[in-house]
């Protein structure tokens, strides 16, 4: 139970991490952007462009893509074996907000789903 508990300690913070980290690196694309083009918001395109604009963001970007479709398998296969409610809500956050917020979150919750179930198992 003790190593349950400091999982659950590590996904919440990297949870909160995953929110406040990456978000801070989008306020300054979107501001860039609008110093760029005198328009304020989320331009896809070229942060899409953007992500393969050398070696070194394209092989992070090429990383990442093969961690998040691996990741939601994952994601898929022990949603439905721990039976856990509105797992598809995680995989809208990973595309919504961050990749490494929505994974953190969604491995917070299992693991609270796996204490869950050991406790269960052993009264």
């Amino acid at each position: 139970m003790f190593w349950n508990r400091v999982r659950q300690a590590l996904y919440g913070a990297m949870t909160v991490a995953g929110l406040i980290w990456p978000g801070y690196f989008i306020a300054q694309f979107i501001t860039t952007t609008q110093e760029t083009t005198g328009e304020l918001g989320f331009d896809v395109t070229t942060f899409f462009n953007q992500a393969w604009v050398n070696a070194t963001t394209g092989f992070i970007a090429a990383d990442l893509t093969i961690a998040l479709v691996v990741s939601i398998a994952f994601m898929v296969a022990e949603s439905r074996r721990l039976k856990l409610k509105f797992w598809g809500i995680y995989i809208g956050l990973i595309f919504g907000i961050s990749f490494a917020f929505g994974f953190s979150l969604f491995m917070l919750m299992r693991e609270r789903k796996l204490a869950e179930s050991l406790e269960a198992a052993t009264t």
